[in-house]
C-alpha cells in the first residue's frame, strides 16, 4: 500500500504514480491510500485500473485523529505486507497501526526539502514515529543530512534512493507553444519554468530576473507552467514591471515533459527550497540546459558549468547573468543539454529508482 495525503500535482505524488505503474506486477499488487483528496493523479490511476482508497470515504464519521483505525482495518482486510508512506500524516497513521499490533512493514520516504522549517507539530510526529518505521528513505544526500540533524537520527538509519523520471517521448508532433509564437520574435530564446505557484518556487524572483533582462535588451521570453495560490499576485507583478510582453503564464500543462520541455532553450528553476526536484530531472532527461538555485540536491544534479548553472536562492543578479551567458552562447547550451541527458541516463532513470525500492521491499519481506 502506498499511502499519501492526496494525489494532486507534486513530486511525492509523481513518485507514487511511478511506483504504481512500474513495480514488478508479478511480485507486487499495489493499492493507493489517501487521506485528504484523490486528486487528478489519483483519478488517472483509477482509470488505469488501480485501487485507490479514500480513508475518509470509508468512514466519514471518524475524526482525522482516529483515521489510523480505519487504515489498520484496511491493512488487515487486504493482507498488506508493506505500507510505504509519503508524508508526515501517512507516517503517523501507519506507525500507530504498528504500535497497536499490526505486523505490516513500514517504509517512509521523506519528500520535504526545507528541514528544519517544518510545522512544530509535524516535526514532533516525524521525530517520534520515524523510530517505528522499518526503513527510512531520503531522496537526496543533502536532504539526508538535514533529516539526521533535525530528527536526531543516525545516518545509518537512512537509505537514500534518488528520484527517477521517465525518458521523454521524442515523437510528439504538436507544437504546444504554436499559439504564442506569433506574439514573440522568432529568434527569441525561450526560457521555461514548471512549478506550483507557491512561495517555495520563488517565481517572484524569476519575474525580477525577467525585468532585468528586458532592461538590458536581451531577446528572450519566459513561459511559466503551473498554477497555485500566488498566480494572480504574480500576474499583477508582471503588469507592474511591464513585462507582460515577455512573460506568459500557461496554467497546468498536460504532460509537460512532452508538450513543453522540448520547446525550451533553457529551463530555469528559482526555488527557495527543494528535496530532489522531479521537474529538474525531467529537464535533464529531455536534454535542456538548466539554470537552478542551490537548494536541496540541485547542486549534485546540476554540475556547475557542465550541464547547467547553479546560483544562490533569491540572487536575481547572478541568475540574470547565468541566463545571459547561455542565451548568448548556443553552442554552450547544446553541450550542456547533451551532458544533462548523459547524467540522467547514468543516475536518474525510473528503472534505477524502482529497482532500488524493489530491493528495499524484498529485503523487508
Amino acid at each position: 500500500m502506498l499511502s499519501i495525503a492526496g494525489m494532486h500535482h507534486g513530486g511525492a505524488e509523481r513518485v507514487v504514480a511511478t511506483l504504481c505503474n512500474n513495480l514488478d506486477k508479478d511480485k507486487y499488487s499495489v493499492i493507493v491510500s489517501w487521506r485528504t483528496s484523490r486528486g487528478q493523479i489519483g483519478e488517472d490511476l483509477v482509470a488505469q485500473g488501480f485501487e485507490v482508497i479514500g480513508l475518509p470515504e470509508l468512514k466519514p464519521d471518524v475524526t482525522p485523529y482516529r483515521r489510523f483505525l480505519v487504515l489498520k482495518q484496511q491493512l488487515k482486510d487486504r493482507r498488506i505486507d508493506i505500507i510505504h508512506t509519503h508524508d508526515t500524516g501517512a507516517l503517523t497513521d501507519a506507525a500507530q497501526c504498528r504500535l497497536m499490533g499490526s505486523k505490516v512493514k513500514l517504509v517512509h520516504t521523506f519528500h520535504f526539502g526545507n528541514y528544519p522549517n517544518l510545522k512544530r507539530s509535524n516535526l514532533a510526529m516525524e521525530m517520534i514515529f520515524s523510530r517505528v518505521a522499518n526503513s527510512l528513505v531520503p531522496v537526496g544526500f543533502e536532504q539526508a543530512k538535514l533529516i539526521c540533524k533535525t530528527l536526531h537520527l543516525s545516518l545509518a538509519r537512512l537509505e537514500t534512493i534518488y528520484n527517477g523520471v521517465e525518458s521523454p517521448v521524442s515523437d510528439v508532433q504538436d507544437d504546444f507553444l504554436a499559439p504564442y509564437r506569433k506574439k514573440i520574435d522568432e529568434n527569441a530564446v525561450i526560457i521555461g519554468s514548471i512549478s506550483t505557484l507557491t512561495e517555495q518556487k520563488g517565481i517572484t524572483y524569476l519575474l525580477d530576473v525577467a525585468e532585468m533582462l528586458k532592461s538590458r535588451g536581451v531577446n528572450c521570453v519566459f513561459f511559466i507552467a503551473g498554477d497555485g495560490p500566488l498566480r494572480q499576485e504574480l500576474e499583477n507583478k508582471c503588469k507592474e514591471l511591464n513585462i507582460t510582453d515577455m512573460v506568459y503564464f500557461l496554467g497546468w500543462v498536460p504532460n509537460a515533459v512532452s508538450n513543453l520541455l522540448p520547446s525550451l532553450d533553457i529551463f530555469c528553476q528559482s526555488s527557495l527550497w527543494e528535496a530532489n526536484s522531479i521537474v529538474l530531472l525531467e529537464a535533464m532527461a529531455t536534454g535542456v540546459p538548466i539554470v537552478t538555485t542551490d537548494v536541496g540536491e540541485s547542486k549534485h544534479v546540476v554540475d556547475e558549468g557542465v550541464n547547467g548553472r547553479v546560483v544562490e536562492p533569491r540572487d536575481t543578479k547572478s541568475m540574470a547573468e547565468a541566463l545571459i551567458g547561455l542565451i548568448n552562447n548556443p553552442e554552450r547550451r547544446k553541450t550542456m543539454a547533451e551532458n544533462s541527458q548523459n547524467k540522467y541516463l547514468n543516475k536518474y532513470t525510473i528503472d534505477k529508482m524502482v529497482g532500488s525500492y524493489e530491493a528495499l521491499y524484498e529485503g523487508l519481506i
